[in-house]
């Protein structure tokens, strides 16, 4: 449940805030765990640099509601079909632009095929890359990538839950390569060694806090002010 506060800036300092209810229309916020920018600890405790910039946004915008950790495929379909539903972090194509509002832009990550170093596998091109089995997120943009490269779930394609499944996979050699922006840091620390990055394809991606569509507009602006303010504040 949440509650919304119509906030007053002036000069780019919160002035005052008055409630403005909003429990029938709760704002529900759904990230996973995708190192560094969102990372799930003990006890699901959240940290990361995008959650502490989506929980800045949220107090500024006066919004009290938390923030749930969900299976990118299941967050994602609800951030899709249902309202006031807030989500990251989430890359945007040229598909999913009209889908959803872009709220806040986290970061820019380019994406390399990854392999254990034990395995001497050498990627230098997507026909490479289709001559190994690889590991995504069902749901994720990695997967959407694959697929449109040519990659099937019948043929070199494995898709699992979430971040650390996939890791798993690549590491115990269940498949050869990952498909990834980067190590995440507690991988990184103890196996980075092991891995390879392979720079077989130029592809970039932004990364994005977005809303549903049917998201309600007090929402909306509320978000998008704080966000704004948040910039303009940040070193």
């Amino acid at each position: 449940m949440s509650r919304i506060f119509g906030c007053s800036f002036i000069s780019g300092v919160l002035f005052f805030c008055t409630v403005i209810n909003a429990q029938d229309n709760a704002l529900s916020v759904y990230t996973e765990h995708f190192a560094p920018y969102t990372i799930v600890g003990e006890g699901n405790r959240l940290s990361g640099s995008a959650v502490s910039k989506v929980n800045q946004a949220l107090t500024l915008a006066g919004i009290e509601t938390n923030i749930e950790v969900a299976p990118w495929a299941r967050a994602y379909n609800m951030a899709l079909n249902q309202p006031n539903v807030l989500l990251f972090s989430m890359a945007k194509t040229h598909q999913r632009t009209p889908l959803f509002h872009w709220l806040y832009k986290i970061t820019t990550l380019k994406y390399d095929f990854y392999s254990l170093r034990s395995g001497k596998i050498s990627v230098t091109s997507i026909e490479d890359a289709l001559t190994y089995t690889t590991v995504a997120i069902r749901g994720s943009y990695e997967e959407s990538k694959l697929l449109s490269l040519g990659f099937t779930e019948a043929d070199n394609l494995v898709v699992v839950a979430n971040m650390e499944q996939a890791w798993q996979m690549l590491s115990k050699g269940r498949v050869h390569t990952m498909f990834a922006s980067h190590i995440p840091a507690q991988i990184a620390t103890k196996h980075a060694p092991q891995y390879i990055r392979h720079q077989a394809i130029d592809d970039s991606q932004e990364l994005y806090v977005v809303a549903s569509l049917s998201t309600d507009v007090q929402f909306i602006e509320a978000l998008k002010l704080a966000f704004e303010q948040l910039e303009k504040t940040s070193p």
